[in-house]
């Protein structure tokens, strides 16, 4: 679902035919004649220039948030649960929502992509990781309080998942 690996990314893309480039947002938008799939290139923290990794993924994800988690952390290939966290960590206003979800289906996921997703959503590391996005933790209502709140939070369900509890 998710090509980090930039090698591979070129090979991929290699393969495809590209439909539309948007050099604004640097998202590019590709089509695989042999299995019909829409793909997409993009910087998910890359609003301004080439900034963070650049993800390749399959287009559009499922519209809910509760399949996509199921289907990257589930994933024999530890790169989804690395891309996806990594497009979830530039939506720090659905970080909440999104630590529900895992904390209610903890035990359907693998351990270990749990830890990786989990890890690259930067909630280990709230103020770090809004800072490298360049947002202010109260332009999407986040205090202190919150931030320190979602932490605990998914150092809880990591914790959990642990002991299968």
């Amino acid at each position: 679902m998710y090509i980090i690996d930039n090698k591979k990314q070129i090979q991929r893309i290699n393969e495809m035919v590209t439909l539309r480039k948007n050099m604004e947002t640097f998202e590019v938008y590709y089509h695989d004649p042999s299995t019909g799939e829409l793909w997409k290139s993009f910087f998910p923290r890359g609003y301004k220039s080439h900034e963070g990794p650049k993800l390749l993924r399959v287009d559009p994800l499922p519209k809910k948030l509760e399949l996509q988690l199921e289907m990257c952390l589930n994933s024999p290939d530890d790169s989804d649960a690395i891309g996806l966290g990594i497009e979830c960590s530039v939506k720090p206003q659905q970080w909440k929502d999104i630590l529900e979800v895992l904390n209610k289906n903890r035990k359907q996921y693998l351990r270990g992509n749990l830890n990786t997703f989990i890890k690259h959503l930067g909630v280990l590391t709230p103020k770090e990781s809004l800072h490298e996005i360049e947002t202010d933790p109260n332009e999407v209502g986040l205090s202190d309080e919150d931030l320190h709140q979602l932490t605990k939070k998914a150092k809880r369900i990591k914790l959990k998942r642990f002991f299968r509890i």
